[in-house]
């Protein structure tokens, strides 16, 4: 089939198509409205060495994981959820909290999902706090040079809304229903083996028309006529 061909069937099954688009939209746009708001947050920390070291670099490095699973366990998070009087339970707070663990610039980035715009950043802060104190409480039994620090290069930044994001889901339901319209348009045509005009006729037999027979509705008029001749 061309081109041509599929461009007169879906401008002949516009109204499927359309009605496909309104309706995907409309339910993203429901769904979107349906989910809770979440505000996200992130704070940064620098990990450095006490003295600029190969070995004491790679050290750092190798345990940069390690102070993120600290950090994110789940003794350090339920301590965390008691000081700022979380409503959420453990579980879905390690859902919505992570750490990147940056080894080429050593750094490490607290990102914050939370319902509540004003609690966002403060709970970053207080998961990158704690890891630094955590850290802080590694160098105790290590002599001065051989510490690893961590310090905040970056407060929680401003909250933003992370979800939902409700244009690019309507817009998203929006082309999935183009897709769903343009697919039952050509289910529809394929059902459909009246012919409705003269091309039609061609796509069927693989001929040219040469002609048409119009079709002629009666007149009143002359049927009056011939009635007053009878």
């Amino acid at each position: 089939m061309r081109m041509s061909e599929y461009f007169k069937i879906f401008r002949r099954r516009w109204v499927p198509v359309l009605l496909a688009m309104l309706l995907t939209a409309v339910a993203a746009y429901v769904f979107s409205k349906l989910q809770e708001p979440l505000f996200r947050s992130e704070a940064s920390y620098l990990v450095v060495p006490n003295r600029n070291d190969n070995g004491l670099s790679i050290v750092l490095t190798n345990n940069m994981n390690s102070y993120k699973q600290l950090a994110l366990a789940r003794p350090q998070i339920e301590k965390l959820s008691a000081q700022l009087q979380l409503d959420r339970s453990p579980e879905w707070l390690l859902e919505h909290i992570s750490i990147q663990a940056n080894a080429d610039d050593r750094k490490m980035i607290v990102q914050v999902d939370y319902p509540d715009v004003d609690m966002a950043p403060r709970l970053a802060n207080a998961v990158g706090e704690n890891m630094a104190a955590l850290v802080s409480s590694l160098n105790d039994g290590l002599e001065g040079t051989d510490k690893i620090n961590m310090r905040m290069t970056t407060p929680a930044t401003p909250p933003t809304l992370y979800r939902p994001q409700t244009r690019i889901n309507v817009a998203a339901g929006a082309f999935l229903g183009l897709i769903i319209g343009l697919l039952l348009a050509l289910v529809l045509n394929a059902l459909d083996d009246t012919l409705k005009n003269s091309e039609d006729v061609e796509t069927l037999v693989g001929l040219t028309v040469i002609g048409a027979i119009p079709t002629q509705t009666p007149n009143p008029d002359r049927r009056v006529a011939a009635r007053r001749t009878q």
